[in-house]
């Protein structure tokens, strides 16, 4: 009896470390590296204005949606060598109603001042690699 009691106080332990640890991992994910290519609203309009080609990434520290896709367009950006600039909606309100965002996460292409091309919501990895590969000159390696 002493056995189970132990066993079962090992196993609840461990379940709630794995939990802790993982939301934790999901957090510092979405928070720090969304920070590294940051952009400002009025430094894309100014970008715009002179027609510089941008990718921008539209998201939210609290969207569900972007916590599972940041981990996988954010790497593979970098791992592509794309310039992928990052917005965060909730420190710059003022993108939604400006850049005609209606949901997260959400990646524009822009070129010559216009929106070309956009993806929005949740996709596979191989969908991002798709769209990508579309708006970008890379040769990417499809699976």
């Amino acid at each position: 009896m002493k056995k189970i009691i132990i066993l079962s106080f090992i196993t609840i332990a461990t379940l709630i470390f794995i939990f802790i640890f993982t939301n934790k991992k999901e957090k510092i994910t979405i928070t720090t590296n969304n920070m590294q290519n940051e952009i400002k609203v009025n430094e894309l309009q100014n970008n715009l204005l002179k027609k510089d080609e941008k990718l921008v990434y539209f998201y939210q520290t609290n969207c569900s949606y972007c916590k599972k896709v940041s981990p996988i367009i954010i790497p593979m950006a970098k791992e592509l060598d794309i310039d992928m600039k990052t917005l965060n909606l909730e420190k710059e309100p003022n993108g939604w109603n400006l850049f005609n965002i209606e949901g997260t996460p959400t990646i524009i292409h822009y070129k010559n001042g216009k929106e070309i091309d956009r993806i929005e919501g949740e996709y596979k990895e191989e969908e991002f690699k798709i769209w990508f590969q579309k708006n970008t000159n890379k040769n990417i390696k499809l699976i």
